[in-house]
């Protein structure tokens, strides 16, 4: 069995919001997919140590319903569950994307998705 990336998952089951969004497009829940370029030798053991230290900062974040932690190879980031876009906007603000440019040296790719339904897969 092949197995696809998280982010790529994410992808495959929301749609895209786009600067030219539909008029018509809901206003409520989004999901958001950060990827930043893994700085050289940066381990994926020290970016878990580094999850789950900022795991409290996350947890307090206003209109933050879920975050997930995620690692691939040479990039790690995020899949950002939001109870809104607004509230999502206000955290991947510009200052933001200076900070991570500023802290990891390149670039982060934030990708925002309309989420017109979220369910809970059947429990373990």
């Amino acid at each position: 069995m092949k197995l696809i990336p998280l982010t790529l998952a994410a992808a495959l089951i929301a749609l895209p919001l786009t600067a030219n969004a539909r008029p018509d497009a809901p206003t409520g829940r989004v999901a958001v997919v950060v990827s930043i370029a893994t700085p050289p030798g940066v381990s994926d053991a020290y970016l878990k140590g580094e999850f789950d230290k900022a795991a409290p900062r996350y947890q307090a974040i206003p209109g933050l319903i879920r975050k997930y932690f995620t690692i691939e190879p040479k990039r790690f980031g995020g899949i950002y569950y939001w109870s809104s876009k607004a509230a999502a906007q206000a955290w991947f603000s510009d200052a933001w994307v200076a900070r991570a440019k500023a802290t990891y040296g390149s670039d982060p790719v934030v990708t925002y998705f309309e989420v017109p339904l979220a369910i809970d897969g059947a429990k373990p």
